[in-house]
Order: structure tokens, then sequence, then C-alpha cells
């Protein structure tokens, strides 16, 4: 990474003329002004600018810009600072691999609803975003990380819904309430945000107020046509990465030392997530999680429900106080989870709450587990509660396993027996003797999230093939 050292200046972009750019194309207004650009409608067509060639083939770019309304490129023969918000409206923003972008303190990239990213790095050149403070003194929370808005489906509870009929549309969390550039939703769950490939988005993430978040990684309501491969979210203050609603997919996604949860879902989201790894450094929030689950928090029912298909996934939490429980599913949220790994929990390894919502059971309609590890977790599943559907917000937990304890199991019938709610299906093993994961912890070296118990599956599985090789980094500060 090149240091960010200040605001160096080469070139300030305030404003992207209609003229500007390396590719013709009908003309349009100009970028940060309002004005449409090109012929293009929805990510569309149009003009490019390209900042770099603009600011004359290198150096430095600052990107003063609220709104990007203009088709823009950024190549690596530059390198980009944002200063604030910049909203991508009715443009693509195309990214090249190698491109290194840092930002500000309360900045932030928003790719809205009627716009779409193309960021493709390679294993040799990620595209790495992360703070334009100099290394050695950079920290969680630093910009406020990455937000992809689309127009698929979500669950709103009884609120009343701002869209057409038969769609509901909501603000993201963590922009302000009042802000119509942060809607997200509607009809369409095969909308098209983008795409994210080989990327790195570090030391991310900010609150504006309780529950109410910037993640590294935000994603509103984006449909399955959405393509997001090989992403690192490295040290964010808050969750890694928050699936609201929506069917996007991710596969080859890291986690590593996020401050809250790795990996979040809420309103209605039913993508799939496979081929992934959380690793818990030592949390910064209240109850850091590696997954948490959620349907809607004051209408657990609703619909379109949280059902997402959680596959062939490494979660491991290391270092003192790091976290709290492995999985917890709560609030309506459905799920289908199979070759998993959990390791290292302080208070459970997985936890299922509200199990007045869980009792259809079977998937689709209601939580499965299969053929996963649980090990090293204090205990590793959480003992049966009778307690209804409103002690969701108390300190009861209610669970449909069978058995407490941290005991290593034996036998799978006693934890998931045929008429429990939640049933495991295939194997459940113990210790499944990871690699050494402690390097992560201070950066000096790659982890090794291998796992030697050929019974556990995990997020290599099932060729074995390390893909956090060559484009990863653990660095501190």
């Amino acid at each position: 990474m090149r240091k960010y050292v200040g605001i160096v200046v080469v070139a300030a972009v305030a404003a992207f003329g209609a003229g500007c750019g390396s590719t013709t194309g009908g003309g349009g207004g100009s970028a940060g002004t309002g004005g449409t650009a090109g012929t293009g409608g929805t990510g569309g067509g149009g003009s490019q600018a390209d900042l770099c060639q603009e600011a004359g083939g290198s150096g430095l770019v600052v990107i003063n810009a609220e709104e990007l309304t203009q088709n823009t490129l950024l190549t690596a023969d530059c390198s980009y600072v944002l200063t604030q918000k910049t909203y991508v409206i009715g443009a693509t923003l195309t990214i090249d691999a190698g491109v290194e972008i840092g930002g500000d303190n309360g900045s932030a990239l928003v790719i809205t609803s009627n716009a779409k990213i193309d960021a493709q790095g390679t294993v040799d050149d990620p595209i790495v975003m992360t703070s334009s403070r100099i290394e050695g003194e950079r920290l969680a929370g630093d910009w406020g990380g990455l937000v992809l808005l689309g127009k698929a489906r979500l669950s709103w509870g009884n609120a009343a819904c701002d869209g057409e009929a038969g769609e509901c549309v909501a603000n993201i969390e963590g922009l302000p309430d009042d802000e119509t550039r942060g809607r997200f939703g509607g009809n369409d769950d095969s909308h098209d945000c983008g795409t994210l490939k080989y990327v790195r988005i570090e030391y991310a993430g900010f609150t504006i107020g309780m529950d109410n978040e910037l993640n590294s990684l935000s994603v509103g309501g984006c449909g399955d046509q959405t393509t997001l491969d090989y992403i690192q979210l490295h040290r964010g203050l808050d969750d890694g990465a928050e699936f609201f609603g929506g069917t996007a997919n991710i596969s080859h996604l890291l986690v590593s030392g996020t401050g809250d949860d790795g990996l979040d879902w809420d309103q209605g989201y039913r993508g799939q997530v496979t081929n992934f790894i959380v690793h818990h450094f030592a949390g910064s929030s209240g109850d850091p999680r590696g997954i948490e689950g959620d349907n809607f928090r004051d209408n657990n029912d609703v619909q379109p429900r949280s059902a997402p298909e959680v596959t062939l996934g490494t979660i491991v939490a290391s270092g003192a106080g790091s976290s709290d429980q492995g999985i917890v599913l709560r609030r309506g949220s459905w799920g289908f989870l199979s070759g998993l790994v959990v390791s290292g929990f302080a208070e459970a390894g997985i936890d299922l709450r509200d199990g007045a919502w869980a009792q259809a059971g079977g998937w689709p309609d209601g939580v499965v587990a299969e053929d996963s590890c649980f090990s090293g977790n204090n205990p590793n599943f959480i003992e049966d509660v009778d307690c209804g559907p409103e002690a969701n917000e108390g300190a009861t937990d209610c669970n449909d396993f069978s058995e407490a304890g941290g005991a290593d199991p034996t036998d799978e019938a006693n934890y998931f027996p045929e008429n429990t709610n939640m049933p495991l299906q295939g194997n459940i093993e113990a210790d499944p003797d990871l690699g050494d994961i402690s390097g992560a912890l201070d950066g000096s070296s790659a982890p090794d999230y291998s796992v030697g118990n050929g019974d556990c599956a995990g997020a290599f599985a099932p060729s074995g093939t390390d893909w956090t090789a060559g484009w990863t980094a653990f660095p501190a500060d």
C-alpha cells in the first residue's frame, strides 16, 4: 500500500464535467451538481470520466464530490482519497485492478439503487479501500466503508412502506433517516448492484446512533444478479458484512478482526453465503458474534422472512474477551447451516432464540443445521429453555436444543433428536484441529484457517484450496 500522508492534492475533483473523460458519449450534466451523466439510466451508458487521466495520469486524486452522476473510471495509475460521503447516482463506477482508495474520517462510498459498481481486482492486484491515515496510525472506524443499495424485496414489519403497492422501500442503516439517496428495496429480486471481486475493505464503519451504524460492507436490497466474490473485510468498527433484505449471494468472504458481528443479516435476507471465514479478535461491541441472523425486530413473522443458505464456513474466535456466540439466530430468522466449523466462543457455539418462530421445522420452512463441527465453545450448545417470543430482548435464551454443555458430542441424537424444532442432519463432530491463526492478531503472519480433521468441512471445502492466499492482508494498524 502507498502511504496517504495527510491530503497531498495532486488533483482536487469537486465536479466532473460532461466534456471530460476517456470515452465519448452523449452529452449530460456534471457529476456532483445533480446533472444526468451522458445517456445513462440505471448504471447506464454515456460518457466516462477517467479521473486519473484528468489529473495528469499519476499521483493522488482527492475526490471532493458529494455525487457522481456520470460513469466514472478509477485506474491504478493514481491513488484516490474520499473526503466525504460520496453517492454514485444513475451511473456506473468502474474500479480497475490494483486501485487503492483511502477514506477520510466521515467519508463513505454509497452506490445508490439506480447505480452500479464494477470493481474487479485480481489475486495479484486486489482493489483496496482503506483508511487515508498513514500506516501505523490507522484505526477501526476511520471511514464509513462501502454501501451497495438495490431494488430487491425486503421486510419492514408493520410500518408503512414508501414504495408502490406490493413493494417496500426503507432507508439504509448508518445514514440519516431523511437521506433519500440511502433508500433501497422494491420488487426485483434479480436486481444487479454490480460486481465486487478481489476487494479488501479496511478500518471502516462508524456509528451515528444506537443500532444505526455503517459497516465495512453494507448490502441493502441487492438482488441475485449481484456478484460478491473474494472479499476481505479487515478491522472494521461494527459488523463485517451486513445484508438488509434482498437475495445477493456472497462467496470467498474473509472477515478478520471486526468489532461486532462478522456476518449479519435482517429484513428478509434470502441469499447464499458459501466458502467464508469469520475470525474474531478482541471485540469492541457489547455482543460480538460470528454470525447474527435476524428477520425483523418489531415483527418476527413478517414476510419475506430471512432464510439464507450458509454453507462451508470457518467461524473462529481468538484473543482475550474476543466474542460471545459463534452463531445467533433470532427475531424470526430461518436458515440452512451446513459444513461449518465453529470454535473458541466464550458463551456458546450456536444459540437459537425466539424459538416460537422456528417451530415449522425443516428446510426451507425453519432452521436446519447439518454436517458441522462445534468445538472449544463454552458451551457448544445452549440448553432448551421454555419461553415465549417476547423474550428476545431479555437475558433468557429460547432454544430448541435438547442438551446443554461443553462436552464433546459423541451422539448427535443427544443434541438434535428427531422431534426437535431444529434438527441436525448428518454429522456433528468435535475438535476440528484448526491451523495456527495467531499471526492475524498482530499482523505478524498470515493465519492458517485449514482444518486438520477430515470429518469437518469449513471454508476450504471441498477442494482444500486456500483461496485467501495472495490477495489478503492482516495489518495491525
